[in-house]
Formats: C-alpha cells, structure tokens, sequence
C-alpha cells in the first residue's frame, strides 16, 4: 500500500508541477509578446513609453470612441471589396456616378491623377456661405479634391482652446463643410501642421516652452513629452471632425531648427538620437503611428523640403517610406531646376509609396504680392506637366496627385497676399492647364490662346476676358464677371485704375505743395486753388473705393479681413493724400497774409538718432 500512496503521491506533485510550468509558460510567452508588440508600437519614446497609452485613456477627446468606431465600421462596410484596392481618382468614379464635370479625369503619361485644389484659411477664412458657391464651380472646373490648411481658423477645444482664432469657424461650420465637399464630389485633404509652422501655437505664452528656440515660436521640440500631449489633442480633433477623410497632410516643412531646446541634451542621451534629420524623422514617426494606430487606412502627406535631406538608411530606420507620401512642391515658372527634379532626390522620392506635387495659383511671388500674374502660375502648371511626362513612365512611376496651391501669407505674423475671391480666375486657368484639350494643345503664349481665355470668360460669366496681370489691369476695361467674389476682383483692378488716378494728380499737387508747405503753413493760395480742383474727386473716388471694397469683402470674409487688408495696402497711402487735402482746403480758406522768410526760420535741421541696439 505505500509504494502505491508514495507512487500516487509522486504523479500528483509531477502533474502539479507540470500545470504550474504550463501556466507560467503561457503567462511568459503572453508578456513577452506584449512587451514586444508595446515595445516595437513605442520605440521611438524611450523618454515616456505610457505616454500614448496614457493619452488613449485620459485625454478628453476620446470619450466618443464607440461613435467614431462605428464610422469607421461604416467605411469599411460602405467601401470595401475592390474599392479599396485603387486609387482616390479612380476610388471616387466608383463611389460618385453623379459626376457634372465636363472633362474626363486628368491623365499624365497615361496615368490617372488626382488634382486638388489647397486653400490657406489662416486668419482669413472665407464665409461658408462662400464655400457654397465655391464647391460647385471647384467641381466643374474639374478638381477632384479640396486641401483645407485650416491653422487658427479651426474650432480648437480643450486643452488647446486658447489658439484659435477669435472668428474660426464652429464646429456645425466643419461639418457644413464636409457636407458641401461630398455634395460637390469633393474629397477633403485636411491640412495640420505638427512640427513647423506652429506659430499660432507657440506664440502664446502657455505653449512658449515648447518651442525648439525659446525665442522664435515656429518650430516645436520633439525632446518635450508634453509635445506630444498638445499635438495628439489637435489631431484627435480634426479626426473627430473630419471621420471621413482618407487623405491627412500633417505638414512637416520649414523646420529651420533642431536640437536647441535645453530638454534635448537628456533626450538624446536616452533616445540616441543624433542628427537634426534623424530627430526630424523620430518626430516625424511619432506623430504618423499615432495617427496609424487611430485610423490605419488613413494615407498621410508631408511636404518635401525638409524631408528630401534624409538618406534612405535614416527613412528605413523609422520605417518610413511606406508610412508617409511627400508631396514635392515648386512654384516657379520653369521647375526642372529643383533639386528635387536634378538631384538624387528625384530617384529618393520614386521609392515612396506614393508621391504628389504642388503648384500654385496664388501667393507665391512675394509677400505683399496683391495683384496675380496668371501667365507664371499657369506657366508653373505647364512646367510640371512637361516634367511629369518625363519622369511619370520613368522615376516617378508612384506619382498620384498634383495639390494646386493658394497661400494667403508666407507666415502666421506676415500680411495677406493676393485674396482667393480676386484669385478664381487664376485657379480656373491653372485647372484648365491640366485638362484637355488644353493640356495638349501647342505650347504658345496664354496671351494667344484665345481657345482657353475664352473658356474660362464663359465658366467665370465675364462680359470681356480676364486680365492676365497688372499691366492688363491698368489699361483695359474691367470685366464684369459672375463667379463666387467677383465683386473683390473687381475692386481689386479699380484700385490698380485709381492709384494711376492718385499719381497723375499728385504729380501735379506735389509741384506746389511740397512737406515744407504743410509742416510751416505755407501756400501758393492760386496754385492751392487748382490743386484742390484735381484732389477733391480723386478723394471722393478713395472714399467711395473704401465703402465698396469693404462691402464686397463683408459679403466674404468678417468684417476685419477687410480691415486688414486696407491698412495694410491702402489706408496709409490714403491719410498722406488726405492729410495733404485738408491742409490745401484749410489753407486756402484761411490764409491771407504770410510771414516774411526765411521758411524755416531756423539754422538747425532735427535729426531722430534711434537708440542704439
């Protein structure tokens, strides 16, 4: 009986043993592949390896995870099958058989691309009543999709409420927009900027120590977690209200400076982290598998000005080359020059899963630029459609889209340039550029392609054709046009009319009332008198150009862009003209009698010697 206990109690202690090693077998190999996958989802953020967990679970904009979730089940239900596996083109001619367009899907070298139209709504955001009007004509002119840089005029919350602009739009606004983009068969690339360009964050002085150079506020430090905690909350929220989107630009240009806030000295000293461009590509990492982790079918943009400085070693590192899409970008008239084009970035950028180009149609010859010259942005078209036949079938076999761009400012602290209502005309010729027939007609001057001037008259409802530039402005009638703002363009031409006006007149009045007149009160009375003769209607046509413009730009825009714009260019020039007036019409009335000379009666001249820095 004892050998068979002890022999019983011996199969007992090895099957207890052998349970116990299963279990511990299994709760092993379970953390190790936890830790694994945790490991290789956070192994850029040695710094603070909870941090996205954390933030999943704390942070206020995911409470409505199940309402997201079943849009997302809604996607993927609505637009599965072969869907999924072409391009956004080809994915839309699908999905959108109620398609007004007149022209057949732009095609380069035989290849379907997609062509959207970029809006840069920083502290100038159109009405969206505009939008109203401006969606049906984007369609018709053969866009297929809108890019929406919305920067401070997007309606941030929580804890990033403070940026935004005091007239961004509302929510309801984005969602007005969303509608109006699926009725006009638009799809929506919003545009987020998450590394340079932050200004309207950075400015402010609760975010200033997140800036990479504690002096300037345009660039954020990757080496601060709270970066992340600030950047993750923006991007929650456009995802929020944009559930429908395929296409995100988060930005990622014009970062001019690394590795200069004091908390990178122990980031690099845990990460590892090098270079500039491997921050950079850390940076760039972190934010994209976020993203990833919220919205896998998301395809995500970057400009490509920055990004072209990295090797291929650096991109395979942070597995980046089938993460991000760059989007290579040249506004000039003659873009083979870029490096981008001749250097041996042009074989880097075929490597990506997918590639895109930008042009422009607005903003981008010079910073206090009010006035379009439509032969160089169409002339910018022409070059990019000439080098994409080229590298297309060739280096560029991944290239997907063109993004025709519409900058507002060169900067969130620098002025307005040329307004997108006086714009159209100059986006309506460079869509044109990238249809047919247009795209295959002979390469001739725009001045002698009366087929598609006379085009865009009939799409715009102009009485004559549209100017192609100043010179045009200032010698031809105004065309009285029906497109969305017409009514700004339309000043915008009479003021180039109305300053030629001011000039001829005070060539004449500066004859003989110069500043020593005003400043000593001193006056020719019969030459005041004629003087007055020429300046009375030319003040009443600066006048009545202020009322009209501002009523123009009211129907628009609110009411201090017009504001803006007129200080800017216009109300300086004015009060010099005007303070000249009054002195003249005061003179004239009052002076009878003058001081014998000297004018001045001094032997000193003032001189203002600024402090020296």
């Amino acid at each position: 009986m004892l050998p068979i206990r002890q022999l019983s109690a011996l199969l007992s202690r090895i099957f207890f043993a052998f349970i116990l090693l299963s279990t511990s077998f299994l709760i092993i190999t379970g953390f190790t592949k936890y830790f694994h996958k945790k490991s290789d989802r956070y192994r850029f953020r040695p710094v603070e390896n909870n941090l996205l967990k954390q933030f999943e679970v704390d942070h206020e904009h995911n409470n409505n995870v199940e309402s997201r979730d079943a849009i997302r089940q809604e996607l993927h239900t609505v637009y599965s099958g072969s869907i999924q596996h072409v391009s956004t083109l080809e994915r839309r001619h699908l999905l959108q058989t109620n398609n007004s367009s007149p022209f057949e899907p732009t095609k380069i070298a035989n290849k379907l691309l997609s062509v959207y139209v970029h809006f840069d709504l920083k502290g100038a955001a159109p009405k969206i009543s505009y939008f109203e009007q401006l969606f049906p004509l984007l369609h018709r002119l053969g866009a297929n999709g809108i890019c929406m840089e919305y920067e401070d005029m997007f309606p941030f919350d929580g804890i990033v409420n403070n940026i935004k602009h005091k007239q961004a739009y509302t929510k309801n606004d984005i969602e007005k927009i969303n509608q109006l983009a699926k009725d006009n068969h638009l799809d929506i690339m919003p545009l987020l900027q998450t590394y340079g360009h932050l200004e309207f964050l950075l400015k402010l002085k609760e975010f200033s120590d997140l800036r990479e150079n504690s002096k300037y506020p345009q660039v954020i430090s990757p080496c601060i977690n709270k970066t992340y905690s600030i950047l993750f909350a923006m991007i929650d929220q456009y995802l929020n209200l944009h559930p429908h989107m395929r296409l995100f630009h988060i930005g990622h240009d014009e970062v001019y400076y690394f590795l200069t806030n004091p908390a990178c000295q122990e980031f690099q000293r845990l990460t590892g982290v090098g270079t500039q461009h491997e921050l950079f590509a850390y940076h760039l990492s972190i934010i994209a598998n976020y993203i990833r982790e919220k919205n896998p079918n998301l395809s995500l943009f970057v400009w490509h000005d920055v990004l072209q400085n990295l090797n291929i070693d650096i991109l395979r590192k942070y597995k980046l080359m089938n993460v991000i899409n760059p989007i290579v970008w040249s506004y000039r008239e003659d873009i083979s020059v870029e490096g981008f084009i001749v250097g041996p970035q042009a074989n880097l950028f075929g490597q990506f899963k997918s590639l895109w180009g930008a042009s422009a149609f607005k903003g981008a010859t010079d910073e206090v630029a009010t006035i379009s010259d439509v032969t160089h942005y169409y002339e910018n078209q022409v070059s990019w459609i000439q080098q994409l036949n080229s590298y297309i079938p060739t280096k560029w076999k991944n290239f997907n889209g063109v993004m025709l761009t519409g900058w507002s400012r060169y900067d969130h602290f620098l002025s307005l340039c040329e307004l997108l209502p006086y714009s159209i005309p100059t986006m309506a010729f460079s869509l044109a550029a990238w249809k047919e027939p247009f795209k295959s007609l002979p390469r001739a001057s725009l001045h002698s392609n009366s087929q598609l001037k006379e085009y865009i008259r009939k799409e715009l409802q102009c009485s004559s054709n549209i100017h192609l530039n100043i010179q045009e402005h200032a010698s031809k009638l105004i065309p009285k046009c029906k497109f969305p703002g017409a009514a700004i363009y339309e000043s915008m031409i009479s003021v180039v009319q109305l300053w030629i006006k001011v000039e001829t007149v005070e060539s004449f009045v500066n004859k003989f009332v110069t500043d020593l007149h005003v400043k000593y009160n001193y006056i020719h009375l019969k030459r005041g008198e004629e003087c007055l003769d020429k300046l009375t209607p030319i003040m009443n046509l600066l006048k009545d150009f202020i009322g009209s413009f501002q009523k123009s730009m009211d129907e628009v825009f609110s009411v201090q862009v017009a504001i803006e714009w007129l200080e800017t260019y216009f109300m300086k020039r004015y009060r010099l003209i005007n303070q000249k007036y009054e002195f003249i019409l005061r003179a004239v009335q009052e002076q009878r009698s003058w001081l014998p000379r000297p004018i001045p009666d001094t032997d000193k001249i003032h001189i203002i010697e600024k402090n020296k820095r």
